[in-house]
């Protein structure tokens, strides 16, 4: 360019033409510079690409290429990935080339059996080293010293043949190492061998250049691919709709298009000559000139290789409309006719697409249709594109809707008159009204070209299953890009100019399928596109779509690889690294949200726990920001009933109460004369609120809006509504709800005019109405000083609608993105709140229960107490436990009353529970510890079933009433004090006095000593502040607990607007342990009416008092008051201090030597953090980090460390430099990892001993696993719409508080809880000790979207549940859908699934196949499979059954005897009951014979074990029992008295084995129930019952202390004698005798564990006598008497105390 610029100077005489000529030209290289930077270009990295033209090669130019490499990743991610390869080690290569380099690339027919599947599966486990642990790396290295037979000596060629060979340096010259992927820190690892590379020189489009080095080993891209074959090579159906992202499917195939041709340049052969020629240059140059001219030569030489390599690509994003467009559908339109755009289409989740031919030519492919359509013409072309755009949403809605002049107006075009007539009958019409004179013609091709029909070549291929319409509209892209179709000059037909272009490209694509994850010619491996590989890879067998590509490459006569290869090479791979990536760089995030603890009102700026703190009674200590800030739904979620949504409601109005209150002053009055009283009785108030005027006036407002929005509202009362939200309305934000840019804001004179928005404002703001139908999204932090307000800034109300479907949908503007992930992450549960409305028909039935209710009786009414304070006034000696007892519920149903306002009533009504059962269990509102999780009134709410059925159980006062009962009681005392100086009693007429005003008049006649210390009795300031102070010093002397004074109000809180209940109370609740709590200490009931007493002066002062942290140290508890509060964090540390032994040294609060808190100064800084482990290099899975909450943050200056509290573990995380971590839990090193195990327990992120082999998984709902929610975890594909968690039920058992037996059916999300697995090396068995951690497991499994995981789970739940319940519709939603339904169908065996079948039957111990072996032989080969349940340590298994066991096992089955002895220690509960059950579950002739004891074949075994033991034996009979027998129907249940549930059936035509595992007492009360003995009354011949430790059944009135030597507790014989003297003195009573114990080293510890027996002894002993009680069982209260810590000490006994037999 530059001698042709020169050449042409020697022309030119003028050097001002010259010098214009040579700007001109400068100009244009700028701009040709800033083009190929800038505009999307043909992608980066591929298989398949067809030769190393157009290559950079950074080997040349190491130094440059940086720069260049952000300059295209800014230009790939347009239409490519950007990807970045790293080398495998020597040794994973030589296990994938053995596997690949078998590959049969012949053709045949490719679909494989069962048997097949088996084969390979096998193949796998000889040849992975992970079959043989101690030749791990011996062997793959022995092979790769002899290179003549291994693998790598016998590469294939590629089978491309535009794949040109270069002399550059080979791949494994450029490697990086990557320690973090080894499984041992040996040669096994995913890390390349070499020292001379770095990741950052590695080219993104480095794929290519390993097919053109001819490299040797195999490198990983862990490319976060969007598509993948999975989702393709499947059955019809699998998935419940296709991907509707055009750009990712484009993205995904663009590697195998690189280097095709069909770009800007098509002169191949010129363009290589070219590349070559500047290559010779450019090496020749670096030998005559310096470094310097080398680094000039390769910029250009790489400038013009990137322009040479993307021009001569298909780019099938280039001229393609697949997304909104900031254009005027007119303009929109003129730019795809100019350019001949397509564009595809999503409509109502069917793809489709059209190409402009011309300006009046249109092409329209439908994938259900095989003929192309033709519309020409002005109008018909109009009409067509206008329709399909503005259906896609592609260009400016609000620009028609807001300028109708520009399109009607008498300057306006053809074209824009036409998008108003489209526009305004948009929802009216569909495409075949559209009147368009189609013209359809066929294809003018002879030959199958994959994207045609076979049979018929001029008609277009179809959709083969129903939801792969998107793959199809690709293909008809591919067809335009690629063929450049035209109408045949005939216009009979439709032309391509260049079928063999769109030849190449589809055989293309149709090998880049094949090859995907295992590509043996690029030597590429993708072993982490996706977790659920293993499981559906097979699916292929039943996709239409792998038919048709192997029936086209084989019909193009090309070598069709083994797709099978696929399978067996990654599985390998898995195999063999079994580690596949780590978590081990670190990033704290900062502190857990709090706010400052001080007496004044605090404003909300974070939605963490903002419900809690606006939805819970704190009117006056916690507000909203602002009135949106208030309204985000991320500060609404947690919502679970209609007394907090109402709280909350309150909370948000009492910062417009100077406003509004001239218009509801008077509104109850309003409301009685409109005569209104539809559902008044379930709008009850608190009696804490009652005296507060501004809490009255807004409480009748609340009820108003609801009755407004339900249309019962009319006239004036509907005109203070109206009116009210006139005056909000200016501070609320308002999106413009169009698709295009719904990430603006009206402004509020737009929102006032828009009459179909602010109607439904003025009728229904702040009702459930229009939560249903708008959601406010913002930021989960707001910053008060922004002065800058957008939809990133504020929180924005926008449709549901709008959200439910934006929410998943890729933007590639920011905003738009940010308001997705709002959507993403908060619209399902939401919805869930407000989901039903409310109407004005919905009726019940009322009924008295005996029993349901607890206050329901004249003892516990507050009129009876009333009237004992009026007979007992002179009375000294009256007392509270006279009047109220011991239960404190009584004292709560009496302090904390529910009123309602009407004069006119009677005085009170009747009112209790509210029983929903159209729902698929009945659940309880207004019921104390119950809550529907719905916001709106479920009185209102649309019924399908009936109506609601009430139960009532207590009364509600008329306000007006009780306050007149109330004065006139206290005018009858005339003036005299109240003898009684009971200080229970006292409160609760303070109580009273202070809630209904009588405080001021008759404060005097309170016998209370602290009043009188008051400077100003009657002031309600002064009181409020010694109240709290009262609190405080009863909070520090009680130290022996965790009550606070926040568990108290929120309990106060729940009763005040609920009731309570004594059937179906739920005894897992918080409010059950408070009450059982309370109920320890008859002092508590001061407290209680101390803490009820400061939430009324809260109320009527408006004020608040600061709050405190109640935590555990040394043993008791301290109070803490902090600088910031959290209710979370105060729960939290609660709980933690509890269960974990911290101390206090000089004022530092210390876990073990580790410093967390600084408690010296006056208001300390208590903080917890948030932390996250992510992975430290770009090796990744579908987990992209994990994210911990309520971490302690060590106070040590010297080192960073964090400590973390999970499942009764504690987890020490030290930060080294560069984000580094090392790991400890419980002192011993771990390393976070994914790690793969077998084929069914694959892609599991959990901890991993670093010294051993042994993984940890924890789960726990402080532990956040980010998978993410787009590409192939989709709702539309491995994703899910609704959490499945919370659509399975199932049915509890729990005992109320009348000590009878319920069963409730719970979401498995109401009952998740922490908990610790661990999976042994080498088996990676999992085995379980309860149903807990199965249902916590499940809830992993579906968190991080492991489908295999999940139905190996549930495999297990369902064989310890009851019934399990999946609810796949809720009304008209679809809830379950896809890979999740599937799954769930085939563990309930309602589908089959041969693959499936050969991978989840490995995962099971068939015992049933030794049906005919003799007794002796059967108990050897379980007791060889015993040691596969066991840890694996030093090369041997720790528990082995000796023969001993065997023949005592062996004796119990075959022996007459009933009765069996056995001494201490011979592992009867951890070897001989384990292998007894599987006995029991097995079809052994031999052994069922003798079980059957000489009767009935025995189906039904009880397993009855003393109290202490139960726990143990659930354990044992979980760990041992659930993996039995694939796919055989046996149930194992924890409690006998499930046996009360109907569907819990003994024998029947076809009778299933089951076990029950309880204990003597309970199987005693169970015998009591009727019910249980009709059931096992007939079937008792079938029924095995084996006792452990009979005696303690037949003489319960003992209890004995056992000694035993074991490796935690290794004693030498003398002092086993001292223990056994000791323990025999306690059972029998005697003194401790010194003379005993002289010899010993230490006699005082002697005499002092003797007065600790005889104090446990008799405890227990006492325990015993009662049937009910707990038996045997050491805790805090029978260990009470021990001065240590109470933990350690219950670890001792447990070591030292068993309770069998006499020693």
């Amino acid at each position: 360019e530059i001698l042709a610029l020169l050449l042409l100077s020697s022309f030119i005489n003028s050097p001002i033409t010259f010098g214009y000529l040579f700007g001109a030209y400068i100009a244009s290289k700028i701009a040709r510079s800033w083009f190929r930077g800038c505009l999307p270009s043909g992608g980066g990295g591929g298989l398949l690409s067809g030769g190393d033209d157009g290559e950079f090669d950074s080997s040349d130019h190491p130094e440059d290429y940086e720069g260049e490499r952000r300059r295209r990743a800014a230009a790939n991610s347009q239409v490519g990935p950007t990807i970045r390869l790293i080398p495998l080690g020597s040794d994973a290569s030589a296990v994938l080339e053995r596997v690949m380099a078998e590959e049969n690339c012949g053709d045949r027919d490719q679909t494989t059996s069962v048997e097949a599947q088996r084969e390979v599966s096998s193949k796998i486990e000889k040849m992975a080293p992970s079959a043989q642990p101690p030749k791990l790396k011996k062997q793959f290295q022995k092979e790769r010293q002899n290179p003549k037979n291994h693998p790598d000596s016998e590469l294939k060629e590629a089978s491309n043949p535009d794949i040109v060979e270069d002399d550059s340096p080979k791949n494994d010259e450029t490697g990086i190492g990557n320690e973090s992927m080894s499984i041992d820190g040996s040669d096994n690892q995913l890390d390349n061998t070499n020292d001379g590379g770095n990741v950052e020189f590695n080219p993104p489009n480095a794929i290519e250049k390993m097919v053109e080095n001819s490299i040797m080993s195999y490198s990983l891209d862990c490319y976060p691919y969007t598509f993948s074959p999975l989702l393709l090579f499947t059955n019809g159906g699998y998935f419940d709709k296709g991907y509707s992202n055009y750009n990712a499917v484009a993205a995904f195939f663009a590697p195998a298009l690189r280097g095709l041709g069909g770009g800007a340049r098509d002169e191949v052969g010129d363009r290589e000559k070219d590349r070559r020629r500047r290559r010779t240059q450019s090496r020749g140059n670096k030998a005559e000139e310096g470094a310097k001219e080398d680094d000039s030569d390769a910029n250009g030489e790489m400038a013009e290789e990137e322009e040479d390599e993307y021009e001569d690509s298909i780019d099938m994003l280039h001229g393609v409309v697949y997304d909104r467009k900031n254009l005027t559908y007119d303009e929109l339109f003129t730019h795809i006719a100019n350019t001949n755009a397509l564009v595809t289409c999503c409509i109502d989740a069917h793809f489709t697409a059209f190409q402009m031919l011309n300006k009046n030519t249109l092409m329209y492919y439908d994938p259900l249709q095989p003929s192309l359509h033709i519309a020409k013409g002005e109008r018909d072309v109009h009409n067509v594109a206008l329709y399909l755009l503005m259906k896609c949403h592609y260009g400016d809605n609000g620009h028609v809707q807001d300028n109708k002049k520009h399109y009607t107006g008498p300057s306006s075009s053809r074209l824009q008159n036409a998008v108003f007539h489209m526009w305004k009958k948009l929802n009216n019409t569909s495409m075949n009204s559209l009147g368009i004179r189609w013209l359809r013609l066929p294809l003018n091709l002879s030959q199958y070209l994959f994207v045609n029909s076979k049979v018929t070549p001029g008609n277009m291929s179809t959709q083969l299953t129903g939801n792969t319409c998107y793959f199809q509209a690709y293909l008809f892209a591919l067809l335009c890009k690629a063929g450049k179709p035209i109408i045949s000059p005939d216009g009979r037909s439709v032309t391509l100019q260049d079928p063999d272009l769109l030849e190449k490209a589809t055989i293309r694509i149709c090998h880049f399928l094949l090859t995907f994850f295992v590509n043996s010619e690029s030597r590429v491996v993708r072993p982490y596109t996706n977790s659920n590989f293993i499981l559906d890879f097979y699916r292929y067998n039943h996709s239409p779509y792998y038919v048709s590509i192997l029936k086209y490459l084989q019909h193009k006569r090309i070598k069709v690889p083994d797709y099978d290869k696929q399978y067996e090479g990654i599985t390998m791979f898995y195999s063999f690294v079994k580690n596949l990536h780590g978590y081990d760089k670190f990033v704290l995030e900062g502190a857990t949200s709090s706010t400052p603890n001080s007496k004044s009102l605090q404003y909300i700026t974070s939605t963490e726990g903002a419900s809690i703190k606006l939805g819970r009674g704190d009117y006056y200590k916690y507000r909203a920001t602002n009135l949106m800030f208030g309204c985000n739904a991320g500060a609404m979620l947690g919502i679970g009933s209609f007394s907090e949504f109402n709280s909350w409601r309150k909370n948000q109005l009492l910062s417009f109460y100077e406003v509004i209150k001239g218009r509801i002053s008077d509104l109850a009055q309003k409301l009685h004369s409109g005569r209104l009283t539809k559902y008044r009785d379930y709008y009850f108030m608190p009696q804490f609120e009652v005296g507060q005027q501004e809490l009255i006036d807004i409480h009748h407002y609340t009820y108003l809006i609801d009755m407004c929005s339900m249309g019962k509202a009319t006239g004036q009362l509907a005109k203070i509504v109206n009116d009210i939200n006139r005056h909000i309305v200016t501070n609320i934000y308002f999106s413009t709800q169009n698709r295009n840019n719904y990430h603006k804001m009206m402004k509020t004179d737009q929102f006032v005019n828009t009459k179909r928005y602010m109607n439904a404002f003025l009728q229904n703001f702040l009702s459930v109405e229009w939560f249903s139908e708008y959601v406010g999204l913002g930021f989960s932090d707001i910053n008060p000083k922004e002065k800058d307000v957008n939809s990133l800034t504020q929180t924005v109300f926008y449709q549901t609608d709008l959200m439910r479907h934006q929410g998943y949908r890729q933007e590639y503007e920011f905003e738009k993105e940010c308001i997705n992930q709002m959507a993403r992450s908060n619209i399902r549960r939401f919805e869930s709140m407000f989901q039903r409305g409310q109407n004005a028909s919905q009726k019940y039935e009322a009924s008295i229960r005996i029993g349901y209710g607890y206050t329901y009786s004249k003892y516990n009414t507050l009129m009876h107490f009333l009237n004992v304070a009026e007979c007992y006034w002179a009375n000294p000696d009256v007392n509270n436990i006279q009047v109220f007892g011991k239960d404190i519920r009584t004292l709560l149903s009496i302090s904390c009353q529910k009123i309602f306002f009407d004069p006119s009533h009677c005085g009170y009504y009747y009112y209790g529970p509210l029983e929903l059962r159209e729902t698929f269990r009945t659940e309880l509102d207004l019921a104390v510890a119950s809550g529907s999780g719905r916001a709106g009134a479920s009185v209102a709410a649309p019924k399908h079933h009936g109506g609601n059925n009430l139960t009532i159980v207590d009364r509600v006062y008329e306000f007006s009433y009780l306050e007149g009962i109330l004065e006139r009681l206290f005018q009858s005392a005339n003036g005299t004090h109240i003898k009684s100086d009971n200080i229970v009693l006292n409160l609760l007429l303070l109580s009273l006095q202070l809630d209904f005003g009588l405080f001021d008049q008759y404060a005097s006649l309170l016998n209370i000593p602290f009043m009188k210390d008051l400077q100003h009795e009657a002031d309600t300031k002064e009181l409020q502040v010694e109240i709290a102070n009262l609190i405080y010093d009863f909070d520090r002397k009680h130290n022996a607990d965790s009550i606070t004074r926040s568990k108290v109000e929120e309990l106060i809180f729940e009763v005040s607007y609920k009731f309570l209940v004594n059937k179906n109370f739920d005894v897992h609740s918080n409010q059950f342990k408070l009450i059982s709590m309370l109920n320890a200490d008859s002092d508590y009931q001061e407290y209680v009416l101390l803490v009820k007493i400061y939430m009324s002066l809260c109320s009527i002062n408006k004020s608040v008092e600061v709050d405190y942290y109640k935590i555990k140290v040394d043993g008791s508890f301290h109070i803490i008051i902090p600088s910031n509060f959290s209710k979370k964090t105060s729960e939290y540390l609660e709980e933690i201090t509890m269960h974990h032994s911290f101390s206090e040294n000089n004022g530092v609060m210390m876990y073990d030597d580790i410093q967390v808190f600084d408690l010296r100064p006056h208001q300390p800084e208590i903080n917890l953090y948030k932390i996250k482990l992510e992975p430290s290099d770009e090796i990744q899975s579908m987990v992209k980090y994990i994210e911990i909450s309520n971490v302690f943050r060590a106070l040590s200056t010297s080192k960073e460390q964090y400590l973390i509290f999970i499942a009764e573990n504690s987890i020490l995380v030290d930060v080294l430099d560069g984000g580094k971590m090392h790991i400890r839990i419980n002192q011993v090193d771990a390393k976070v990892s994914t790690i793969y195990f077998n084929e069914a327990i694959s892609f599991i992120p959990c901890f991993k001993y670093t010294e051993g082999e042994d993984v940890i998984i924890f789960t726990s709902r402080n532990i956040h696993y980010l998978v993410d929610k787009g590409g192939q975890f989709c709702p539309d594909y491995y994703g899910m719409k609704h959490e499945l968690i919370e659509c399975i039920t199932t049915e509890e058992l729990f005992v109320d508080l009348n000590d009878d037996p319920q069963f409730r059916k719970p979401k498995l999300s109401e009952l998740l809880t922490e908990s610790k697995v661990v999976v042994y090396f080498p088996d990676y068995m999992l085995l379980v000790s309860s149903r807990q951690q199965l249902i916590n497991l499940l809830d992993y499994a579906i968190y991080i979207r492991n489908i295999g995981f999940f139905i190996l789970v549930l495999f297990f739940l369902r064989r310890t549940s009851i019934t399990l319940e999946y609810h796949e519709r809720r009304d008209k939603v679809v809830q379950i859908a896809g890979p999740w339904k599937e799954a769930i169908l085939y563990a309930l065996n309602h589908a089959t699934d041969s693959h499936y079948e050969s991978i989840f039957e490995k995962q099971f111990v068939d015992v049933n196949q030794h049906k005919h072996l003799p007794l002796r032989d059967f108990i050897e080969v379980l007791s060889k499979n015993f040691t596969r349940y066991q840890r694996y340590v030093d090369g041997e298994y720790q528990i082995v059954p000796r023969e001993k066991q065997k023949d005592f096992l062996e004796h119990i089955i075959c022996g007459d005897e009933c009765f069996h002895f056995s001494e201490v220690g011979s592992g009867k509960t951890k070897v001989i009951m384990p292998l007894l059950c599987q006995i029991f579950l097995s079809s052994n002739k031999e052994a069922h014979k003798h079980l059957a004891r000489g009767g009935k074949q025995k189906d039904t075994l009880v397993i009855l074990v003393p109290e202490h033991l139960l726990p143990d034996a659930r354990t044992q009979v979980f760990r041992h029992c659930l993996n039995l027998n694939f796919r055989q129907e046996y149930r194992i249940h924890d409690d006998i008295l499930n046996l009360l549930n109907k569907n819990v059936k003994l024998g029947g035509d076809q009778p299933r084995k089951q076990i029950f595992v309880t204990s003597f007492n309970q199987f005693k009360k169970a015998l009591t129930y009727d019910k249980i003995c009709k059931k096992i009354r007939p079937h008792r011949e079938h029924m095995l019952v084996i006792a452990d430790e009979v005696d303690d059944f037949l003489d319960r009135d003992k209890l004995v202390f056992n000694i035993c030597s074991n490796k935690a507790n290794s004693f030498d014989r003398d002092t086993l004698g001292y223990f056994h003297e000791t323990s025999h003195a306690a059972y029998q009573g005697k003194h401790y005798q010194p003379s005993i114990f002289q010899p010993s080293p230490n006699p005082a510890y002697w005499k002092e564990l003797h007065s600790k027996f005889l104090a446990i002894h008799d405890e227990i002993q006492h325990a015993s006598k009662s049937l009910n009680k707990s038996f045997g069982i050491f805790n805090e209260q029978t260990l009470r008497h021990c001065a240590t810590g109470i933990s350690h000490d219950i670890e001792g006994y447990k070591a030292l105390i068993a309770h069998p037999t006499l020693p």
